[in-house]
């Protein structure tokens, strides 16, 4: 079982990031082989089709690597910061470049982090956006905020509230179940 985790924060170590990497660890307890995508430190840039931001061979590589990988996987997570009661743009740029190739008939969970409190708009207009790429979103999302949220003494975040962690693992259940269930992904694979 496949699934690609995109952090769509423009920040380093961000709350996004943490949610990302705890969903990361329950979905590896059930088995699961979870690449992190991680758009702060592999930049996309806005789609241009005469490819002409693709000059940087970094950036050409990362929009390649993003491609591959979510045509690889059999389900995918999408993990944004709540900016302005929506998605970041720097993940808007990551998904102009994927098609319905990538997303078709496949599970994808949702996950978002806002500052002060939480808020699920950024995760209903991806809603819309993943009907539109004829993915299936799960129906079980998670969404955070600062408060859930302990540092460590390297200043990087985690999830510190059991509530949060319970809805993790439901959550990742989901996707497990999704992936195991869905007729358009050979079952050899997942249950690999």
């Amino acid at each position: 079982m496949k699934v690609l985790l995109i952090v769509g924060s423009a920040k380093q170590y961000s709350h996004t990031h943490a949610l990302a990497q705890f969903v990361r660890g329950t979905l590896e307890e059930q088995g699961a082989e979870v690449t992190l995508f991680d758009l702060y430190d592999k930049p996309i840039p806005y789609l241009d089709v005469s490819g002409q931001h693709l000059n940087d061979e970094r950036i050409k590589n990362n929009v390649n690597e993003l491609k591959a990988y979510a045509e690889e996987a059999d389900a995918i997570i999408i993990g944004t910061p709540n900016y302005h009661g929506s998605y970041s743009g720097i993940l808007k740029n990551a998904l102009d470049h994927l098609t319905m190739d990538q997303f078709k008939m496949k599970p994808v969970g949702l996950i978002c982090n806002s500052g002060g409190m939480r808020s699920t708009e950024p995760l209903s207009h991806l809603r819309i956006i993943m009907r539109n790429l004829l993915a299936i979103a799960v129906p079980v999302q998670i969404s955070t905020q600062d408060a859930d949220f302990a540092k460590t003494e390297q200043g990087t975040y985690y999830i510190d509230v059991d509530d949060i962690k319970l809805r993790a693992k439901l959550f990742s259940e989901q996707i497990v179940k999704l992936m195991q269930n869905n007729p358009w992904i050979e079952t050899e694979e997942v249950n690999q």
